[in-house]
């Protein structure tokens, strides 16, 4: 027992270094063969993704080092694979639902790494659990029949405590699913889209990224960056057309939450969320993302004047609900918040769009059909003694599975995460009231429905502003669950069997072990 505290804390040791980790823990197994082409699968996209160490030019100056995802189309139209606009490191994959997508996944980089494919329904084998992990020069290859709905989602690497430091250092796409349903709707597409990822980092002077220090309580918090970059860029601008555009917006920060608002003061109008579609556009003054949320907004932009600008403004939050944003560097604030995109708007005539009353047919997720409708299953989140526990366990071996985190194939359950634990540090810091944190909690392979946000702060003013942007009401696969609150859920686990994983999408809390296997058994 002692030989085993030892090697664990040896490995924690490793990792807040930034060391690679070299299978020290008692949870480390042997290889699982990597994936490999079936000849029964024929693709309609077939993609060559490589990770790899380059450059990018994040902010003026010098060009930063950057971990990044490059790659090009096998088979398929070229507008499949694309970079992000104002990007070079950050590519967009599109496809359509019904499509089978091949994806040879190489390994450039000096330390294992794999491949999650947020969001998505998805077999256990291409899911990117970190058991699939693979070293420096091997391949992995995705096989992937799209059955999701059209919507935003993304990719990053998953390898078991060192998530956070890889998507840091530039890895993370995004995805797209088109299908007919959104293209009977009519929404804005091609040059009339602005998809934006956000992400914060901090910079040294010349311009390399900073992460994190090697203390535990840094890791605890999660990171903070100095700059909030857009696309990879900091000060991201672009001109476009006086007319509605559909901007995707996507929250891919390591711990970061961002209340968002137009500099015009015009509302938001929502027309999709993590999971797609919504059946109808929903306005709200603004938007409260936590790490890993997405929403798809229609702006209307034919009433301003060609030259005039307008800004998507953001105020940035650490989990414990620190508003930092004044600490920040970037361009001017405005009333609290910081301009992260601009958009200029071109002397091409304007041209008015309304957004349609109809976008498309939710699917059904029916609270009466959960199995345990009286007794949702528990998901508690706490702290203690510096590490982040999901339901009293830190995530252990890879393919470990506790009974209680079993479900059956075709069920529908009822989950309820509880961030009303105890937060004590336990480690002489007198800190447990400054560790309350919101916690973004995701759950792979499925979209869950919110149901309720219960707790003993409810009328607490920033949780109130804060509430008021999320977007409970669509499909999601992440849930920002506040200090001091109860969120129920309702999901139905189809098509797949085999060991998914839910956590924190705090990629510190994540790599710190607040993440557990589930299990969907036949």
């Amino acid at each position: 027992m002692k030989r085993r505290t030892f090697v664990q804390k040896l490995c924690a040791t490793s990792l807040l270094l930034g060391a690679s980790p070299k299978l020290l823990q008692a949870q480390s197994m042997a290889r699982i063969t990597p994936a490999t082409a079936t000849p029964g699968f024929i693709p309609d996209i077939e993609i060559l993704l490589r990770a790899e160490v380059g450059e990018a030019a994040l902010r003026d100056g010098e060009p930063t080092k950057v971990w990044r995802f490059a790659g090009e189309i096998m088979k398929g139209p070229q507008e499949s694979l694309q970079f992000l606009h104002g990007s070079e490191h950050i590519p967009i994959i599109r496809i359509r639902k019904g499509q089978k997508l091949r994806i040879h996944f190489e390994n450039h980089l000096p330390e294992d790494s794999i491949v999650h494919w947020h969001g998505l329904n998805i077999e256990q084998r291409m899911d990117g659990h970190p058991m699939y992990a693979i070293p420096p020069g091997a391949r992995y290859v995705y096989e992937i029949n799209i059955e999701n709905r059209a919507g935003t989602y993304w990719f990053h690497p998953h390898p078991h405590e060192r998530t956070s430091f890889q998507v840091y250092q530039g890895l993370a796409g995004m995805l797209v699913v088109h299908d007919g349903e959104e293209e009977a709707a009519g929404l804005p597409d091609m040059a009339h889209e602005i998809p934006l990822m956000i992400q914060d980092r901090s910079f040294d002077d010349n311009n390399q990224l900073v992460y994190i220090g090697p203390m535990r309580h840094n890791w605890m918090m999660g990171f903070r960056g100095d700059y909030v970059l857009v696309n990879g860029r900091v000060s991201y601008a672009r001109t476009v057309d006086r007319t509605a555009h559909r901007v995707r917006i996507v929250n891919t920060s390591n711990a970061s939450l961002y209340h968002l608002r137009w500099s015009d003061g015009s509302p938001f109008t929502v027309i999709a969320t993590d999971g797609g579609l919504l059946a109808q556009s929903r306005e709200q003054a603004t938007l409260t993302l936590g790490v890993g949320e997405r929403v798809d907004v229609w702006v209307e932009f034919s009433g301003f004047q060609a030259g005039e600008q307008m800004h998507l403004l953001a105020e940035s939050y650490t989990p414990s609900l620190q508003n930092i944003t004044a600490e920040q560097g970037g361009a001017d604030l405005q009333e609290g918040a910081r301009p992260i995109a601009s958009f200029q708007f071109s002397d091409q005539a304007p041209i008015q769009h309304a957004p349609p009353s109809h976008l498309s047919e939710q699917p059904v997720l029916a609270e009466r059909e959960a199995v345990n409708i009286d007794s949702p299953r528990p998901i508690d989140i706490a702290m203690r003694r510096g590490s982040f526990y999901l339901n009293n366990r830190l995530f252990g071996a890879m393919q470990d599975v506790p009974e209680e985190n079993k479900v059956k194939l075709g069920s529908t359950e009822v989950w309820e995460f509880s961030n009303d634990s105890s937060m004590g540090m336990g480690m002489g810091m007198g800190m447990g009231a400054m560790m309350q944190m919101a916690h973004p909690m995701h759950v792979h392979n499925v979209q869950f429905k919110v149901l309720s946000r219960t707790g003993t702060r409810q009328d607490d003013a920033l949780h109130q502003r804060l509430r008021a942007g999320f977007t409970d009401y669509g499909l999601k696969d992440v849930v920002v669950v506040m200090p001091g609150e109860r969120v129920r859920v309702l999901m139905k686990f189809e098509n797949h069997t085999g060991i998914y994983l839910y956590h924190c999408h705090i990629l510190e809390h994540e790599d710190l072990g607040m993440m557990q296997n589930y299990l969907i058994e036949a």
